[in-house]
């Protein structure tokens, strides 16, 4: 008989513990881009132009994105593994703060991806299709006769 632990192995628990850190880490760029629009909203109601609004809109949006990252991250998306590695990628060269941060999520998405994790395949079209097929009404070119159901 072979004795397995609940969970998987080792290395799928590091992997998911790792993809948790790195939705946490967005979340974290999330309250820091949130602070960054309160600053930029501090200036413009302090006697700024309407050009001051751009930065707080941005930044808003931004972390908008970066929770929905987060939270798409730590259940698995594919479409928020792929954005958290591109933002990875382009924050390596945001020296030395940004490169910790990139490293970091290229790290935990490098080992996720090993772990398996992420869904490698997509949903076959057949099945997406099926009920959609069951949905659709039969069309009968017979005539009806009436004088058949009198009876």
């Amino acid at each position: 008989m072979t004795v397995r632990e609940a969970g998987g192995s080792p290395n799928v628990r590091n992997a998911r513990r790792f993809i948790q850190a790195a939705g946490l880490i967005f979340y974290a760029l999330a309250a820091q881009a949130l602070v960054t629009s309160g600053v930029g909203a501090y200036v413009f109601v302090s006697g700024g132009s309407s050009q001051d609004l751009l930065l707080p809109a941005a930044s808003a949006l931004l972390a908008g994105c970066y929770t929905a990252v987060g939270y798409s991250l730590r259940r698995y998306r594919v479409w928020a593994r792929n954005f958290a590695f591109a933002f990875a990628a382009v924050s390596l060269f945001a020296l030395p703060v940004g490169t910790l941060i990139g490293g970091l999520i290229v790290l935990c998405i490098d080992r996720a991806n090993r772990a398996r994790l992420f869904p490698t395949a997509r949903r076959a079209a057949v099945a997406r299709r099926a009920p959609a097929e069951e949905l659709v009404p039969v069309l009968r070119f017979e005539p009806e006769l009436a004088g058949e159901r009198v009876g």
